[in-house]
């Protein structure tokens, strides 16, 4: 009798203790559908051409969205829960909405005549008088570009919530690895098979060049450099060597061919892929990230300077036999550089957007209204007639785009990122792989944008995004942030 009378006194501690665990579990699993919901629509975007296409985005943003909607509204009912305060984002949040306000204030007419792009007095000449203007010379574009940047920062957001669990920081990393070698493999195929198609569509420019599901060979090439710094990145990570473990060089042999041979061999084929598009910014900034990757990974004591220099020479070894096999074609336009036919106008489209942005440094023409408002500044000195659609340099369009102070806005909050990564890389005892690698895609992206424009191709934003915000949930130590509002 006592007995069962202390079973009774025990069952409601035990079942709210099972009842905390059910929804432990329920919750950890919600946040896990939704995010592997977000990775499946991160790596099959490029499929349809880069998802550089009105139809492809735009869906692209309904998907995200949908995703983002549904979660937050479970965390509203409290059936999962958000693991990252709001506070530790605000510093991101709150100057890429300003941004954001400001874009959307381009496309009003309440804004005092005086700040209108000039086409809309154009073109109320021509109607004979009067009607309504607006800072943005193509406010259709402008709230296409709203609705893309929003879903950019949405994947951020997801990403820095549910990324927070190591497990789904890893499966996120392995996504981005089996999509860049995926891609590179059909690529590959494709361009040795002397097939000139994008899927099943014939191929209409960079004829000769491997471009994947892309139609750039330039946004393929940053892409493919995407896909190689994570399997470097991986690959190292493979071969860090845990506490407890004392390695010589039969076990350091033995790791590098079980453990981590298959993130080499995918590094092996990205690059080979990256080569074979000929870009050779994608080339020169892909070598950046991974000098950045090593050195991150080496200042965060994620990797001994004498495992950096293990793994650097390999990488090293292996660049070598993939550029000796690969790389005549990319090598060849590097020689190239400096050419006039190199620089396919890019001089004269910088001196126009920079005489752009003189004209309203304040106000700007209109987010995502680059290609209507530059073809005033058109002049003799373009050496292409054709309808420039990006300036080749995303720093200059987004100031000429959003003017000066709204663009400088929308650069701090990415910084913001970025330094809460640098934080990370030096605080945190572990994981510093996945700040490392949103560091060095975000150096490889950036770079790039100094002389094109693969950062507003949504496959590439969108990867980037990912990765950011992995890097940037993996930069806070659980001791502090505990998974799904739970004890560590």
């Amino acid at each position: 009798m006592p007995t069962d009378v202390m079973r009774a006194q025990r069952k409601p501690g035990r079942d709210g203790l099972d009842a905390a665990l059910g929804r432990l579990v329920m919750t950890s699993s919600i946040n896990t559908a939704v995010f592997r919901g977000l990775l499946a629509v991160v790596v099959l975007a490029p499929v349809p051409f880069g998802a550089n296409r009105p139809w492809a985005w735009s869906l692209l943003a309904v998907l995200i969205g949908l995703l983002a909607g549904g979660w937050a509204l479970l965390a509203i009912f409290g059936r999962c829960r958000a693991p990252l305060p709001a506070g530790r984002l605000a510093a991101a949040a709150i100057p890429f909405g300003l941004a954001m306000l400001w874009a959307v204030a381009q496309t009003s007419s309440l804004i005092p005549a005086g700040s209108w792009h000039p086409l809309w007095g154009e073109a109320a000449q021509a109607l004979g008088g009067g009607g309504n203007g607006m800072i943005s010379a193509a406010p259709d574009a402008t709230w296409s570009a709203v609705m893309r940047l929003s879903c950019y920062a949405t994947v951020f957001l997801l990403a820095a919530q549910l990324g927070m669990e190591r497990a789904r920081a890893h499966e996120a990393m392995t996504a981005v690895v089996v999509a860049g070698v995926a891609y590179a493999g059909y690529g590959l195929f494709v361009y040795f098979s002397g097939r000139e198609e994008i899927l099943w569509f014939a191929k209409w420019a960079y004829l000769g060049d491997l471009t994947s599901t892309f139609v750039n060979r330039n946004a393929y090439g940053a892409y493919a450099a995407l896909g190689l710094v994570c399997c470097v990145a991986t690959f190292a990570h493979r071969l860090r060597r845990r506490r407890e473990e004392r390695r010589g060089a039969a076990e350091w042999t033995e790791t590098l061919l079980v453990r981590a041979m298959p993130y080499l061999i995918g590094a092996l084929l990205t690059g080979s892929a990256l080569l074979l598009s000929h870009s050779r910014g994608a080339f020169l900034s892909g070598g950046l990230a991974l000098a950045t990757l090593m050195v991150a990974l080496t200042l965060g004591r994620a990797l001994s300077p004498q495992a950096a220099l293990r793994i650097g020479l390999t990488i090293l070894v292996v660049a070598v036999a993939v550029v000796a096999m690969n790389g005549e074609g990319t090598l060849e336009r590097l020689l190239e550089t400096g050419t006039p036919a190199a620089d396919e106008g890019r001089a004269d489209v910088y001196r126009l957007t920079l005489a752009a942005i003189a004209d309203a440094p304040l106000t700007g023409h209109g987010l995502g209204a680059f290609q209507s408002a530059f073809r005033m500044y058109r002049d003799g000195g373009l050496h292409r007639a054709e309808d420039w659609q990006y300036a080749h340099n995303v720093y200059l369009e987004m100031a000429m785009d959003l003017g000066v102070p709204a663009a400088g806005a929308f650069f701090a909050s990415l910084l913001a990122v970025l330094a809460a990564c640098v934080r990370g890389l030096f605080r945190r005892r572990r994981d510093q792989v996945y700040p490392a690698t949103a560091l060095a895609a975000a150096v490889l992206i950036g770079a790039h944008g100094l002389i094109d424009f693969s950062a507003q191709i949504p496959a590439i934003a969108m990867t980037l995004a990912l990765l950011m915000g992995i890097g940037f949930a993996q930069s806070w130590s659980s001791r502090t942030l505990s998974e799904d509002g739970t004890a560590p």
